[in-house]
């Protein structure tokens, strides 16, 4: 409530919008909020850091939904491990939550390691090249969860670049322990909220179980091999590695 002060116009910043004539006015635009001041001697606008009469506001993010089942996370740790021990390579899965069902439901996009010949053997290059997948009806897209192999488990200059969705982000690494490193985060409007793993998963007391995955999560990653090779279907396995 602003009370005895002086009341401020604001404006939001559109294509077609008039230039105010107020002494004293902020703009809203998609850069900020600024404060701009027209005298007899200059206009001039300039970043709002406070707006007069506001309380401040405090960024954050609250999770709406349950804990994603352990059994969940262990197929698709699975399906990591998987794609990790076969071609040393990284690896995406969807997911998503029906919120009048509190039902979670995982699915694998169609997915390329690109592979080039190093030192007389194939070797996976350190990324991964996903496609999409239509919604599942009476599905929301949650976010998604990804691996960095034997790396660690942290979100990279590529993911902030990669992270254009609103959504759940869990990456995993170090799949070439037994116990393996898990993040999470969420994130709105291209800013990244760090959450707790409890606050969003069944976290287990000991070392998560292997499970293998469906054979058709496996046959949605394929490899592309560089030079003269042709893309190949992962599930054959590469005969002539070293």
């Amino acid at each position: 409530m602003i009370g005895e002060r002086a009341v401020v116009p604001v404006y939001l910043k559109t294509p077609d919008g008039d230039v105010p004539g107020d002494p004293l006015y902020y703009v809203v635009a998609a850069n900020g909020t600024f404060l701009v001041r027209n005298t007899a001697l200059f206009t001039a606008t300039t970043p709002a850091t406070d707006v007069v009469g506001l309380e401040r506001q405090q960024e954050g993010i609250t999770i709406h939904f349950p804990p994603i089942p352990r059994l969940i996370l262990e197929h698709v740790i699975g399906f990591f491990r998987t794609v990790y021990d076969r071609w040393d390579g990284e690896a995406i899965a969807f997911l998503y939550y029906a919120p009048e069902l509190k039902e979670f439901r995982v699915e694998i996009p169609p997915q390329t390691l690109p592979r080039y010949r190093s030192r007389g053997r194939w070797r996976t290059e350190g990324r991964l090249e996903y496609g999409c997948l239509p919604r599942p009806d009476g599905f929301l897209k949650l976010g998604d969860m990804h691996s960095h192999g034997d790396a660690p488990a942290f979100f990279s200059g590529t993911d902030d670049r990669d992270d254009r969705e609103d959504g759940l982000r869990i990456v995993i690494g170090r799949l070439d322990r037994t116990r393996i490193e898990m993040r999470a985060s969420f994130v709105v409007n291209r800013l990244r909220f760090p959450v707790g793993l409890s606050d969003v998963i069944e976290t287990p007391s000991g070392p998560f179980a292997l499970v293998a995955p469906p054979d058709d999560w496996m046959r949605q990653v394929v490899c592309r091999y560089e030079a003269s090779y042709l893309a190949t279907d992962c599930s054959r396995g590469d005969a002539d590695d070293d």
